[in-house]
């Protein structure tokens, strides 16, 4: 009885507090809000294509060429070489966005043939947040939350092919 009794003394204070929360300042509305300049530059400067290489783990390399879109999709394309000089290629697809000093990635699926083999959208890993650490009209420098891998990729022409 004792426990019924304080229930309901908790029920009805969280009750209260609600009922007399005051919401009446608060305007709800569906109108988006403006962006900043710096957020609008951001997006602007991450447009277009870009390169990167790195070593890998294993003695190899990987290369990768992004091509971001202004209406927010990419399409990235892997090229890795092992220790022994054999070649993979895998291009992907999906969106990409900016919001503050966050920049993200959802993976879509794989291109083959020029068609898309969707990705799973249930799949946790289809979705990454990085950290802009330098973003300029020649250079991008980011680092995964989730990894702590960092990396730079540098812009280049639209007709920018894979070296060698």
């Amino acid at each position: 009885m004792k426990i019924v009794s304080i229930f309901i003394v908790f029920a009805g204070l969280i009750v209260t507090g609600c009922a007399t929360t005051n919401t009446s300042s608060v305007a709800i509305t569906s109108a988006k809000p403006s962006l900043t300049f710096s957020q609008e530059e951001t997006w602007n400067l991450m447009v277009g294509k870009w390169y990167g290489s790195q070593p890998t783990k294993d003695g190899g390399k990987r290369q990768e060429i992004v091509e971001r879109f202004p209406q927010g999709t990419y399409k990235i394309t892997f090229r890795t070489y092992d220790k022994d000089g054999k070649i993979k290629e895998q291009t992907e697809a999906g969106q990409w966005g900016v919001s503050g000093p966050v920049y993200f990635t959802i993976f879509r699926g794989w291109v083959e043939d020029n068609h898309l083999s969707p990705s799973n959208p249930a799949d946790p890993f289809n979705y990454d947040a990085y950290r802009i650490i330098k973003l300029d009209n020649e250079m991008l420098e980011y680092e995964s939350y989730s990894s702590g891998n960092k990396y730079v990729i540098k812009k280049v022409s639209n007709d920018f092919q894979f070296p060698g």
